[in-house]
């Protein structure tokens, strides 16, 4: 299977992070940044330089210098949480046409490109505040300075301490220590990045994209679902992978031991009730068409179905638990339920009289001729097979007319 490369271009302050941070945070997408595979050949400094570090990079190599930094990303960093092949990547960003050919003719990569449009103004205000937090962030004290503040550090001078003149460089206080020059402070940066050849090219690359999104009108959640639906993240809507148990309206009807014996056919399962599993996780379970049991706390699927909000649209099959003790069942009840519920099968419990006398069958063919006969009207009545039997009240395994 290809691995999707979603690649990012835009101008400055366009928003590009901001979506490849969501798409990392949200769906688990390795995210790479162009600015750290051109440090390793050598783009330190300034943006400005990082620029024109990009363009003599394309320039010697075609633009596969991105191509290349990606796919030696991909073997080291290649895999996700659970060990397998990461399978989305965000790259965070192209600004030529070079790299997006160097990507899309890399093989095993299914390259999605997104192009993100601002205004100059709305990227100049984006930039500052982008900035203003990187200085906040970069004013609180870390490490060695949070540690060298500390009473505990600063202990008394002995008489001879203090004598002369310091010797030990380190031991300087942190503002006391030289410090390079930010060259990315100097005034009108974002000026003179604004105006530098390799950004103004970045504007063409509109033209080349799948998806172009203008950020200025979109808010960045609304930003990461467009993109995510592009990809298919989210799945197919009309896919059916949810099964539900819910209970009949007859007392003593225990749909724990059913629950039990399906759930190894289930990568989700929640009881209705108790805790369950959020909202996107029920999205990641249906975009990778996972099956999910729901096992319900009360007797109608449509209030449970809607309290896990889950569209009616995903239910696959609603199993219908009830408990028979022959004579004395319910009918009325159980059209009822039926009515109600529309179940697609039937789990009975079979108790009193017929209890005692099919305790020991393991096979639907090993019931009493009255057991069946009851079996029979109970599935004309309710329009749904009986699909799985329990014997008698206390039997911890239910008999399966048919594989699940």
């Amino acid at each position: 299977m290809a691995v999707t490369v979603v690649v990012v271009s835009g101008p400055i302050g366009a928003g590009k992070t901001t979506l490849a941070q969501g798409l990392a945070r949200r769906f688990g997408a390795l995210h790479l940044r162009s600015r750290d595979l051109l440090r390793e050949h050598g783009g330190e400094g300034s943006r400005r330089s990082r620029q024109d570090r990009s363009l003599t990079l394309d320039h010697e190599t075609g633009g596969r210098w991105l191509a290349d930094g990606v796919l030696a990303a991909l073997r080291v960093h290649g895999l996700d949480a659970s060990g397998r092949t990461q399978r989305l990547i965000t790259v965070d960003a192209a600004s030529s046409e070079a790299q997006l050919d160097g990507l899309r003719g890399s093989p095993g990569l299914r390259v999605v490109h997104v192009h993100l449009e601002a205004p100059e103004p709305e990227q100049a205000l984006r930039d500052a505040e982008r900035r203003s937090r990187d200085t906040q962030e970069d004013a609180e004290p870390h490490g060695f300075e949070a540690a060298w503040a500390h009473p505990a550090e600063q202990h008394p001078r002995t008489p001879h301490e203090g004598a002369g003149p310091a010797t030990v460089e380190v031991a300087r206080r942190p503002e006391e220590r030289p410090c390079a020059v930010d060259q990315d402070s100097e005034p009108h940066r974002f000026e003179a990045a604004w105006a530098h050849p390799a950004e103004r090219a970045v504007h063409a690359l509109a033209l080349l994209a799948e998806l172009v999104v203008d950020t200025a009108r979109t808010p960045p959640d609304a930003v990461l679902v467009r993109v995510a639906s592009r990809l298919g993240l989210y799945g197919r809507p009309g896919e059916r992978l949810v099964d539900l148990i819910v209970p009949g309206s007859h007392d003593g009807v225990d749909t724990r031991p059913l629950t039990s014996q399906l759930a190894r056919h289930y990568a989700v399962l929640f009881r209705r009730g108790g805790p369950g599993p959020s909202r996107e996780e029920m999205e990641d379970a249906f975009a990778r068409g996972h099956h999910v049991l729901v096992e319900s706390a009360e007797p109608s699927a449509c209030a449970c179905i809607q309290a896990a909000g889950i569209a009616p649209g995903r239910v696959r099959r609603v199993v219908l638990a009830c408990r028979s003790e022959g004579r004395a069942f319910d009918w009325v009840g159980l059209r009822e339920a039926a009515s109600l519920n529309a179940p697609t099968d039937l789990a009975l419990t079979l108790a009193g009289e017929l209890a005692a006398t099919n305790w020991a069958a393991r096979r639907f063919d090993q019931l009493t001729d009255a057991a069946r006969h009851h079996l029979e009207e109970l599935e004309r009545v309710a329009g749904a097979p009986v699909s799985f039997l329990a014997p008698f009240p206390e039997a911890r395994h239910l008999i399966e007319r048919r594989p699940w």
